[in-house]
C-alpha cells in the first residue's frame, strides 16, 4: 500500500478519470475527498466505493469550498474539466471559472503545503513538428481545451517561480477505459462493432496517435505522487504505441468476433501522427503501460458488455 496515511483531494472525483482514480487511491491506502458538482460526473460512477469517501458535492470555483475540501489533505489531484471545452465550444464564463477553480486550489495546496498534481493534455502541443512528441515541443494547441490546459500549466509554473508551489504536471495522450464520459474512438468503435455495424473509418485510417488505457494514467498519479523528484517537473503519459485509425477499428473487429466489416469513408487524408514519448516519464516516475491497445480494448469490451445502457442513462 503504497499511499497508507495519504490524505488525497480528488476534483472532478465523480468523472471517467476522477472515479478510477478514487479507487486506485483507495486500494493503494490514501484517505479520499471528492470534490464534484456533478455537471458532467455521475454519482454512480462512485456506487461501488461511495461509503470510503468523502464526498462535497461543491464548485471550485468557490474558495471557500476549496479550502474546506483541501483543509487536513496533502495531495490535491485537480482532474476537474467541462466537457462543454473538450468539444471545442468558446464559453468565456466557463473558461473564466476553471482557471478561477485552479487558482482556488493552487491558494488551498500553498497553505497546506500540498502536493498539487495538475492533469494537462497533450492538446497543447497542437500539431505535432516532429515526432515522437518529447516534453520540449514547441507548446502551440489548436483548440480551446488545448489553450486553457496551457494557461492552467503556466500558473503553476508562474507559482512555483514566486511561491514555492510544489506541483507536477501530467500531459495525458488520449484516455480511454470503462466509464469514459464522452464516446472517444474507441468507444465508438467497440459500440458499432457490438450493435453489428460496420466500423467505419474517415479517410484511409491513416491517421495515428498515442493512446492511454485508464489504468496506465492512474498509476501514473501515484507514481508522481510517492517520487519526489517528480515535483517542479512536467511529464508526457501515454502507451508505448502509435495506432492508427486502420489498426484500431480491425483489432476492434478482433476482439468483439469478427463479425463486423471495416469500412472507409470519404473524409481528409491527413495522415497525422500525434506519437507521444514517454521516455521522461518512465525514466524518472519509473512509469511502464501495462496496457497496449489490445489489452485495453478488451477490458473495455468486456465492461461495455455488462453495462449495455451506460450511454443511454
Amino acid at each position: 500500500m503504497r499511499l497508507k496515511g495519504r490524505k488525497v483531494l480528488v476534483t472532478g472525483g465523480a468523472g471517467f478519470l476522477g472515479s478510477h482514480l478514487c479507487e486506485q487511491l483507495l486500494a493503494e491506502g490514501a484517505e479520499v475527498r471528492v470534490l464534484d458538482k456533478f455537471t458532467s460526473g455521475r454519482r454512480d460512477n462512485l456506487s461501488v466505493i461511495l461509503k470510503q469517501i468523502d464526498l462535497l458535492d461543491s464548485d471550485i470555483a468557490c474558495e471557500d469550498a476549496v479550502l474546506r475540501a483541501a483543509r487536513d489533505t496533502d495531495t490535491i489531484v485537480h482532474l476537474a474539466f467541462p466537457m462543454s471545452l473538450r468539444q471545442r465550444s468558446i464559453e468565456t464564463p466557463v473558461v473564466v471559472e476553471i482557471l478561477t477553480g485552479l487558482l482556488n486550489l493552487i491558494k488551498a495546496a500553498l497553505a497546506r503545503d500540498a502536493l498539487l498534481i495538475y492533469i494537462s493534455s497533450i492538446a497543447v502541443y497542437g500539431n505535432e513538428q516532429y515526432i515522437p512528441i518529447d516534453e520540449r515541443h514547441p507548446l502551440e494547441p489548436v483548440f480551446m481545451h488545448g489553450a486553457v490546459k496551457l494557461a492552467g500549466e503556466n500558473f503553476c509554473r508562474t507559482l512555483a517561480v514566486s511561491n514555492g508551489l510544489r506541483a507536477v504536471v501530467l500531459r495525458v495522450a488520449d484516455i480511454y477505459g470503462p466509464r469514459n464520459s464522452r464516446i472517444s474512438v474507441p468507444i465508438k468503435f467497440l459500440l458499432q462493432a457490438m450493435k453489428g455495424g460496420p466500423v467505419t473509418v474517415y479517410g484511409d485510417g491513416s491517421d495515428s496517435r498515442t493512446y492511454t488505457f485508464v489504468a496506465d494514467f492512474c498509476e501514473a498519479v501515484v507514481l508522481s505522487m510517492i517520487r519526489p523528484e517528480a515535483a517542479g517537473e512536467v511529464f508526457n503519459i501515454g502507451g508505448n504505441d502509435c495506432v492508427s485509425m486502420r489498426e484500431l477499428a480491425f483489432e476492434v473487429k478482433k476482439i468483439t468476433g469478427g463479425g463486423s466489416q471495416v469500412i472507409f469513408q470519404d473524409g481528409p487524408v491527413a495522415g497525422r501522427r500525434l506519437f507521444i514519448d514517454n521516455r521522461k516519464s518512465k525514466e524518472i516516475l519509473g512509469f511502464r503501460p501495462a496496457f497496449g491497445i489490445a489489452e485495453g480494448l478488451a477490458v473495455t469490451h468486456r465492461w461495455l458488455k455488462d453495462n449495455p445502457d451506460y450511454y443511454q442513462t
